[in-house]
């Protein structure tokens, strides 16, 4: 029986809901298939949706993918900055947490593939690579701000510039989650680890 009382939703709502199925689809297509491979028509099929509603949501390929980077940078930054704020003023309480989320991530190497998959088209398309670029520079500037949280916590100065740290930090991760989806728990998240390392030497070198 139908229920009398749900409420039909919004034109708004129902396009923001296919936008949604569409950008989850991409994610799984192009994880699974690669960019090239994983076309339009898939990718709409995939979701339930005709290759016309992709249109009428998405210009392209490309502009959908960007969609998928951004959303997982914003949830990757909003876990990681809760864990932080959860922590309060314990850094080893915020290191715990930032272990847990690592270990977390490392389950899954989809994020890492479609990154992968994405960086090398931007390598290819320049004009793909600056929309690609402009995401991964506010990313970088985001996890800047969270380290410099984790050096304030542990009252001593960051070794190198917070944005190249927050770049190296990325790019590890992602290639070493590519190599755990090829040989899966073969090694241990690294960037805890690291920034582990990096509090202790200069806590060390303070004394």
């Amino acid at each position: 029986m139908k229920d009398l009382n749900r409420r039909r939703l919004t034109r708004e709502e129902t396009r923001e809901q296919t936008r949604q199925r569409l950008i989850e689809s991409a994610r799984q297509q192009v994880a699974a298939r690669g960019f090239n491979a994983a076309s339009m028509r898939d990718i709409a099929e995939a979701a339930g949706y005709s290759q016309g509603a992709f249109y009428s949501n998405f210009e392209s390929k490309e502009a959908l993918l960007l969609e998928v980077l951004k959303l997982h940078k914003l949830e990757e930054s909003e876990r990681v900055a809760s864990i932080i704020d959860a922590a309060g003023d314990d850094i080893e309480a915020a290191l715990d947490g930032l272990d847990a989320w690592a270990e977390k991530l490392s389950e899954s190497p989809e994020h890492a593939l479609i990154s992968a998959e994405l960086q090398l088209h931007a390598v290819r398309n320049p004009e793909f690579g600056k929309a690609y670029w402009a995401i991964m520079a506010e990313q970088r500037a985001l996890y800047a701000q969270l380290a410099k949280r984790l050096f304030d916590l542990s009252k001593t100065p960051p070794p190198v510039a917070l944005e190249d740290l927050a770049g190296g930090l990325m790019a590890l991760e992602r290639s070493m989650t590519l190599d755990r989806a090829i040989s899966p728990g073969s090694m241990l998240s690294m960037v805890p680890v690291l920034l582990r390392a990096l509090l202790d030497n200069q806590e060390r070198s303070r004394a």
